[in-house]
């Protein structure tokens, strides 16, 4: 079975959790630590969801979202929301970061990163 990021984004997941993960991407992209916060990510969730009105959708219950992506296997959670494993192979961060931004969902949102 061949995976295509794009497809596999957009089947799994709804609109806010791919604002979710492309956040945790940005954030593995930035940072040289292994481990990411999971506050930091609802946090950079918050403010991308204000910069572009988007209604924010996990304003309570952020690990549930977190949990999706963990049951998925995308990553993996310690104590603390600490995500401590991205496992996107055999694809890299920005390709998953591309693939997110081909939905024409995210227009507004590339636009506004460029």
């Amino acid at each position: 079975m061949t995976f295509n990021p794009y497809e596999d984004m957009n089947s799994y997941f709804n609109f806010h959790q791919r604002v979710v993960i492309l956040n945790i991407l940005k954030i593995a992209k930035s940072q040289k630590k292994k481990t990411i916060d999971g506050d930091q990510v609802y946090i950079n969730y918050i403010g991308m969801c204000e910069k572009y009105n988007i209604e924010p959708v996990f304003k309570i219950g952020f690990l549930s979202a977190l949990k999706t992506f963990e049951v998925a296997g995308f990553i993996k959670i310690k104590e603390g929301m600490r995500i401590t494993k991205l496992d996107l192979e055999p694809y890299t961060v920005d390709d998953w970061i591309q693939a997110i931004y081909q939905d024409p969902e995210f227009a507004k949102v590339k636009v506004g990163e460029a």
